[in-house]
């Protein structure tokens, strides 16, 4: 009887191994995953972070009646999201000038059929916690961020807009 319990010994301590093998390949799968869904989650909320500031910056351009106010009004809508800038920057204004940023309202005098415009670029730089990296390609650039850009055009609207 004795080698009958030795040999249970062995198998029991052989199980042992095996769990303890198969807790670390999984453990290093879950922390990998995890990682990319951070970076993803971070990506999106970036993503629709720069979508909103940029709409809103266009919307409050459209409504002013000079470039300037255009610039002032943009920036303003610029300042009402705020980020806490380790991740994600805060969103600014590519350029004050065209095509970044371009008011034309054709002098007051728009050509037939024409409506007059305005075009806002915003960009923000997220900085990535784990930077992706598969067999040497890189996703990001060489210190893991990625700068994001949204356009929007809308169309001057000359008129006091009273949104609640």
């Amino acid at each position: 009887m004795k080698p009958t319990h030795k040999l249970n010994a062995n198998v029991l301590r052989n199980y042992r191994g095996v769990a303890s093998m198969e807790l670390a390949v999984g453990a290093i799968l879950m922390i990998t995953l995890s990682a990319i869904a951070m970076d993803i989650i971070l990506l999106n909320f970036a993503m629709c972070l720069n979508d909103a500031v940029c709409r809103d910056a266009a919307r409050s351009a459209a409504q002013t009646s000079t470039k300037a106010a255009a610039i002032l009004a943009a920036t303003a809508q610029l300042k009402l999201h705020s980020t806490d800038g380790v991740f994600v920057s805060q969103p600014v204004l590519t350029s004050t000038s065209t095509p970044d940023f371009d008011y034309n309202d054709y002098g007051g005098n728009p050509p037939a059929n024409i409506s007059p415009y305005v075009t806002v670029t915003t960009s923000v730089t997220v900085r990535v916690p784990a930077p992706i990296v598969f067999f040497g390609a890189r996703f990001y650039a060489k210190n893991g961020t990625l700068v994001m850009k949204r356009t929007y055009t809308f169309p001057i609207i000359k008129e006091q807009y009273y949104g609640g």
